[in-house]
């Protein structure tokens, strides 16, 4: 690393030499967990040759252990040490530039007018010597993230404020009428926003769902090592829980409920303990026109997300969020949809927080919008008749037809699949919800639990009504409406509150002045 830029070198003066900037020597250890953790993620299957070989090695699988693991460190060393010498990067005056690759070269050049977020990560092998992960996250695409690894502080800060002031301009060339400084109630001032403490965080746990995540991962864990159970396994097991609890039917069901509760509970606590180490003093501030985030444990990360690109707020309150009273807060930004979508780690989440504090986050945002207070509108009642009879009843009813003929009266049972389902197309039905205030719209989705998403209609990028045969006749349609980041579907609203929403929206369009990204 250049020395002078570390002392605090105006990043102009580095910025018009040609010369191309290393990260610190101590990024080796980056790379290294970073190989690891590629590995980790291809899963278990890609230990299993090493499982193979240690089965065959008799008396010996010490010493091939060793051996193989001894290799495997010096194969990552090598890789980490090659992957430091082949990185270089430069901060031009209108992108920033990176190389990087051992086998496989790569160029990358991401131009300011892309960047969506400056943010940093201090991972707890970098905090004593005052280095960083700086990354720049691209709008649009997460594969063109450019992360800095091993980068001092003070030279991280310069970047990050060179890069955004380019961006600002970029932003101002797009669009003269308003730059992001406009946006901006009072420069340089600071507004404390949130701070989390530990029990806000266990309630967070608790509800995000995160627990269904870790039950999905040991589940496919698990079934990597299908091929490394043999029969007298599986009978040793059923031995010992015979031995446990008898052979009766309602023991066995005893020791098996009791059991699903004993890995709920440890999953629950998984999420839990993920959830603080994530979220690790949060503290939310808003400040120069953006949103401000810092959290972690053993790596703190500290990421931001400028006001004008949020095209929503999602408000979601899972089922044992709404038992907890809590609401778990997401800011969708510009370019994220489908295969482009951010990792979670990446989005920027506001978790755990009470309904006065999103009703004043939605305020500040929307500027002063009431929406939330307004009566939500439902939809029709034939949203259920369509979905039970369409989506299920004539599906089952094919799928009847030919198991009846091979099978009997035991083919009949498809028909209990729109049976079942209609409890659950009911409750959807009552989640759905949608209100608007002219400049500003809410739309409610879920099944058990909800999902607010509230959004300004000059953000909209199109709006678009649709009629089947059935709902021209009874005066009902399907409204979308598609975001720069995603798109909401709100299915048989009045066709005239259809028609509505989209003059509203597309009054907002035609005539407000407000930056849409």
């Amino acid at each position: 690393m250049d020395s002078s830029a570390v002392k605090g070198k105006p990043l102009g003066a580095v910025n018009q030499s040609d010369k191309w900037q290393r990260v610190s020597p101590a990024s080796i250890i980056y790379f290294v967990l970073k190989f690891v953790s590629a590995i980790i993620q291809n899963g278990i299957q890609a230990l299993a040759p090493v499982a193979a070989v240690l089965a065959t090695a008799g008396e010996n699988r010490w010493f091939v252990l060793g051996s193989i693991a001894a290799g495997a460190a010096v194969v990552l060393l090598v890789g980490a040490v090659l992957s430091y010498l082949n990185f270089k990067f430069r901060i031009d005056k209108d992108a920033v530039l990176i190389r990087s690759g051992v086998l496989k070269r790569k160029r990358l050049t991401l131009s300011f007018d892309r960047i969506q977020n400056v943010a940093f990560r201090e991972p707890i092998y970098f905090r004593p010597l005052e280095l960083v992960i700086l990354t720049i996250e691209s709008a649009g695409s997460t594969s063109e993230e450019v992360n800095l690894a091993g980068v001092p502080r003070p030279l991280a800060e310069e970047i990050r404020r060179f890069v955004l002031e380019r961006v600002k301009k970029a932003d101002a060339n797009q669009d003269k009428s308003e730059t992001v400084a406009e946006a901006e109630p009072q420069q340089g001032s600071v507004v404390d926003l949130l701070r989390l403490p530990v029990g806000e965080l266990v309630r967070y746990g608790l509800s995000n769902n995160n627990v269904w995540v870790f039950a999905g991962i040991a589940a496919g864990a698990t079934s990597q090592l299908d091929d490394l159970w043999d029969s007298a396994f599986i009978e040793m097991l059923f031995d010992m829980v015979g031995e446990t609890v008898g052979t009766g039917i309602a023991a066995i069901a005893t020791f098996a409920i009791f059991m699903a509760l004993v890995i709920l509970t440890l999953l629950m606590g998984a999420s839990i303990i993920g959830s603080i180490i994530v979220n690790y003093r949060y503290h939310l501030t808003y400040h120069d026109g953006r949103y401000h985030r810092t959290r972690g444990l053993f790596e703190r990360q500290e990421t931001s997300v400028p006001e004008v690109k949020v095209q929503s707020l999602k408000i979601a309150q899972p089922i044992i969020a709404k038992l907890l009273s809590r609401f778990h807060l997401t800011f969708n930004q510009v370019g994220f949809e489908g295969k482009q979508a951010p990792s979670k780690k990446s989005k920027f989440i506001v978790p755990s927080v009470q309904v006065p504090f999103y009703e004043s986050l939605t305020e500040r945002l929307f500027e002063s919008t009431q929406v939330l207070k307004k009566p939500l509108s439902a939809i029709s009642n034939k949203f259920i008749t369509r979905h039970a009879v369409y989506s299920f009843g004539v599906p089952a009813s094919l799928v009847t037809i030919p198991w009846v003929f091979n099978f009997g009266w035991k083919g009949l049972f498809p028909l209990l699949v729109p049976i079942v389902a209609l409890p659950f197309v009911i409750l959807r039905k009552r989640r759905y919800g949608y209100a608007m205030d002219g400049s500003n719209g809410v739309v409610r989705r879920g099944l058990i639990g909800h999902t607010l998403t509230v959004f300004p209609f000059h953000k909209v990028q199109t709006i678009k009504i649709s009629q089947s045969p059935g709902q021209r006749s009874s005066g009902f349609a399907d409204l979308k409406v598609k975001l720069a980041g995603h798109s909401l579907t709100i299915p048989y609203m009045k066709l005239e509150d259809a028609r509505t929403w989209r003059a509203a929206a597309m009054k907002e369009v035609r005539t407000s002045t407000k930056a849409w990204m």
